[in-house]
């Protein structure tokens, strides 16, 4: 079987990488600019996008998208801001041999996650979606990592966790698709103010109190959509949070302290690479649907203001610092609280029963 990865920025490199490395996959990895296919070709490198990572012969690399839709299966890492414009080239080249797993960390300009955009084009049981703690360069180099592969269909979700797994990079199956997309767009958000407490020098203490409230924010957010709150406390929800707020290589946490050192939001995509912050465009169409589902997200409103209308960063800090003030555990962090001591209890109970046994 062969796999098809649309298309060819850092982490479409990586996954068309590994699978072809270290998983013994064939892999065709497109991309829409014809220069840019025959260079990674001619160099075995993505150069613009992933410097210093070999792409291994294996890998065919083309700008030919019929060619790229001759594969087996669809593995999409396109930006969110590109997905829809993708689809629609993409959507009459499907057929129904075709399982597609979207690896894209964002959300529609209307809110709308990715996998409902593919479920227009593609029935909704052969899609699926990869989110986690996957910071790209690390896995490309070959360190540990685990991800999360979600589906409405466990089959589909099975499938592509044998399909993206390898020694180094194990995923988990979840049939919790919203929480899944959700947790992976928002915690962007997130990173974002991770990286301006970077910036501005505010010290670890603020920045473990920003990240840990973004969580309850994930959380109201996730739980108004239906997700499943062990997912926010999960790989795709709490890790993927940790390492994107943390990461010397996250791009959104990056941003944010380059905002916060003074750097103009215009000249932020030279000094990342020319590469995408996804929390950029998602903070702008997250604050616009909370705003019409009644949903509190006081890090995404402060966030929405610095980036669309130029308010300080000092006085984004200084506004959420002086909220009013309320319990901690309340609300979607109680309900996480909950299922969490349910679980645990259960799992005690499991442990009695094979000691009896």
């Amino acid at each position: 079987m062969t796999v098809a990865v649309l298309q060819a920025g850092s982490w479409g490199t990586t996954l068309a990488t590994i699978l072809a490395r270290d998983g013994g996959k064939d892999v065709i990895l497109w991309t829409r600019d014809d220069l840019h296919a025959r260079e990674i070709a001619a160099h075995r490198e993505n150069r613009r996008y992933l410097p210093g990572i070999r792409v291994p012969d294996s890998v065919t690399v083309t700008a030919d998208l019929e060619r790229a839709m001759s594969a087996d299966d669809v593995i999409v890492t396109a930006p969110s801001l590109g997905v829809r414009a993708l689809r629609d080239r993409v959507a009459p080249l499907l057929g129904t041999r075709h399982r597609l797993l979207s690896a894209t960390k964002g959300l529609n300009d209307d809110g709308r996650r990715m996998s409902q955009l593919w479920a227009e084009a593609l029935a909704p049981d052969r899609v699926a979606v990869l989110s986690g703690p996957n910071i790209s360069r690390e896995i490309a180099a070959g360190l540990p990592a685990p991800t999360v592969v979600a589906s409405v269909e466990p089959a589909t979700a099975r499938h592509f966790q044998e399909l993206v797994g390898t020694r180094m990079f194990r995923p988990y199956t979840n049939v919790d698709v919203v929480g899944v997309e959700l947790c992976g767009a928002l915690k962007n958000i997130v990173a974002l103010g991770a990286g301006a407490i970077d910036g501005m020098g505010y010290g670890e203490n603020a920045k473990a109190g920003f990240v840990t409230r973004g969580l309850a924010e994930i959380a109201r957010y996730g739980f108004t959509e239906g997700a499943n709150p062990l997912t926010v406390a999960g790989l795709a929800g709490f890790g993927d949070l940790v390492a994107t707020c943390t990461s010397k290589h996250s791009r959104n946490r990056t941003v944010g302290e380059l905002l916060a050192r003074g750097v103009p939001l215009a000249a932020i995509p030279e000094r990342i690479g020319g590469q995408i912050a996804e929390g950029i465009t998602t903070t702008r169409a997250t604050y616009l649907a909370a705003k019409r589902k009644g949903v509190t997200m006081p890090i995404t409103e402060q966030t929405h203001f610095v980036l669309a209308e130029g308010k300080p960063i000092r006085e984004a800090m200084r506004d959420l610092m002086e909220r009013e003030r309320g319990e901690e555990v309340a609300g979607p962090l109680a309900e996480i609280s909950r299922l969490l001591q349910t679980f645990a209890a259960a799992q005690r109970e499991e442990t009695a029963s094979r000691a009896r046994d």
